[in-house]
């Protein structure tokens, strides 16, 4: 098809050269506008173009050859060594790296204090030290918490909550008395399930009411609403104690992501403070803005 193409606009000018001949007297830059069409006939090829033969790798026409890249086809697929990512820049986990992640996972700014970095191993020590002295005072509270609203239900109440479990000790704080809660919730779970066998109706009632060493009565309300009150307070110490646990989880994971940041820079000789002074940007000279920045 290129050939044919080539070929017709081969003729189409010959045709226009002896159009242009038969014509009658011309000026000198008509004269000369023949001589180089003439020219350019003379560089066109009359011939018949030969089909390519040769073989087109299987893509885009558009495609751009990349010296890093290899045909996925192709035998020669190799994968990348250790030396090519370091020299990437990508980070290579080595034994040494390690060892400082271990050791910040263990103590929070040890890492730090291993790389020179004294300002950030401070940081996260005093972090640390702040949340055992922050869960060791929730779980004195707790347990004082506790104790107290133990000893409440054993004088307003009559019952000793020693070595009782936490359903028992939210019962307790439920109901004014062990009768209340008998009537209920005993004696009503006994009539939907065995309504129409009395029987078992007061088998269930048997085995599932409060009597004895567990019964207990409050003195007044107001007693009863010291007990809850003591009671959430103590639970809430709990809760308090275990965030700052999950805190100190989170504190070392933060220590080892810092630690594996900083892992093969150079360490600073000493902690500066710089003070920051820029115009303030809202179209007032005399405006500045004032900061000081620090790094660790």
């Amino acid at each position: 098809m290129a050939g044919a193409v080539r070929v017709s606009a081969s003729v189409a000018v010959a045709a226009l050269l002896a159009g242009w001949t038969a014509a009658g007297p011309r000026t000198a830059a008509a004269q000369q506008l023949p001589a180089s069409l003439e020219t350019v006939v003379a560089g066109l090829d009359f011939g018949s173009v030969a089909p390519r033969t040769e073989a087109t790798p299987a893509g885009s026409a558009f495609a751009v050859a990349s010296p890093g890249l290899e045909w996925l086809g192709s035998s020669k697929g190799r994968s990348i060594s250790s030396n090519e990512r370091s020299g990437a820049g990508l980070p290579v986990l080595s034994a040494e790296r390690a060892s400082i992640l271990l050791r910040s996972l263990t103590v929070p700014g040890w890492g730090q204090a291993t790389l020179g970095r004294n300002g950030a191993a401070k940081v996260f020590i005093l972090v640390e030290a702040g949340i055992w002295a922050s869960f060791a005072a929730f779980h004195i509270q707790e347990e004082m918490r506790r104790d107290s609203y133990e000893r409440s239900a054993q004088l307003n109440a009559g019952i000793d909550l020693g070595g009782r479990d936490e359903e028992y000790r939210r019962i307790v704080g439920g109901f004014l008395s062990s009768d209340d809660y008998n009537l209920f919730v005993v004696y009503r779970d006994a009539a939907n399930l065995y309504y129409e066998d009395p029987v078992k109706y007061r088998e269930y009632i048997a085995e599932h009411e409060l009597k004895g060493a567990d019964a207990w009565h409050w003195a007044s309300l107001e007693d009863l609403l010291q007990y809850r009150a003591q009671r959430k307070d103590s639970q809430r110490a709990s809760q308090r104690a275990n965030t700052a646990l999950a805190l100190a989880v989170v504190n070392r994971f933060v220590s080892a992501l810092h630690a594996a940041r900083v892992a093969g820079r150079p360490p600073q000789s000493s902690h500066t403070w710089n003070l920051e002074v820029a115009p303030a940007g809202n179209g007032d000279l005399l405006a500045v803005r004032c900061g000081v920045s620090t790094r660790f």
